[in-house]
């Protein structure tokens, strides 16, 4: 399968080449630990080859000054585009919306964090079935988009921690519904290095996979092999 490349080698090579392309990959993690990073990387590697770029900014973390200082950042930053949406309706409608801005030129969609609105609406009371289900709807959706188009998605996810066999477990939000939609699946975490994070495969070419895994760097210029 041809794939999209993350930008930096080492990560490629854990994934087959990068991203799956026509799939949605999903990247999560804790604070910090390089998601937002590796998807403006990726964001600008699929933009070198003449893909769309839309970039749903759902955290509010998006930095133009920080998408300039990666690796031909300043070169390609103009070609994506931005969306900012207030609530977890709002990405919905954008999502919906997409179908129109498709062709049958190669696009990318990133999604950060696909469950960062999602996760403050369903605090508010009786709202959590409702939110499961338009979360449900909306990854069904760009599901058959990347399947009729040359869409490729890319989700990063907020986690949380859930008690297994007498330890914490780190999941991404929405375990089920994340996990049941996605093709390909890399949790980041940190290590006792500040500035190194450890990357592991969890799922690839829609199969369950355990103890591949890669390190790297977050630096000025976007995420390096260790």
């Amino acid at each position: 399968m041809e794939r999209l490349s993350t930008g930096t080698s080492g990560l490629d090579r854990l994934l087959k080449g990068g991203f799956a392309l026509r799939r949605i990959n999903l990247v999560y993690g804790e604070a910090s630990t390089g998601k937002t990073v590796l998807a403006m990387q990726s964001a600008l590697e699929a933009s070198a080859r003449g893909f769309k770029v839309f970039f749903v900014d759902a955290d509010l973390s998006f930095s133009v000054q920080r998408l300039e200082s990666l690796d031909r950042g300043g070169e390609l930053a103009e070609n994506i585009v931005v969306f900012q949406p207030e609530d977890f309706g709002e990405q919905s409608r954008i999502t919906e919306s997409l179908e129109g801005m498709l062709s049958k030129t190669p696009a990318l969609l990133i999604v950060d964090s696909v469950t960062g609105l999602y996760r403050a609406d369903i605090e508010k009371p009786g709202a959590a079935f409702i939110r499961n289900r338009e979360l449900n709807r909306q990854l069904a959706s760009l599901s058959d988009l990347a399947s009729r188009f040359e869409l490729t998605i890319l989700l990063t996810g907020q986690v949380h921690s859930q008690p297994s066999r007498g330890s914490w477990l780190i999941a991404p939000v929405a375990t089920r519904t994340l996990r049941h939609w996605s093709y390909l699946i890399l949790k980041l975490r940190p290590t006792p290095r500040h500035d190194v994070r450890d990357c592991l495969l969890e799922k690839i070419d829609g199969r369950d996979v355990k103890g591949a895994r890669a390190l790297f760097r977050i630096g000025e210029t976007g995420l390096e092999d260790v």
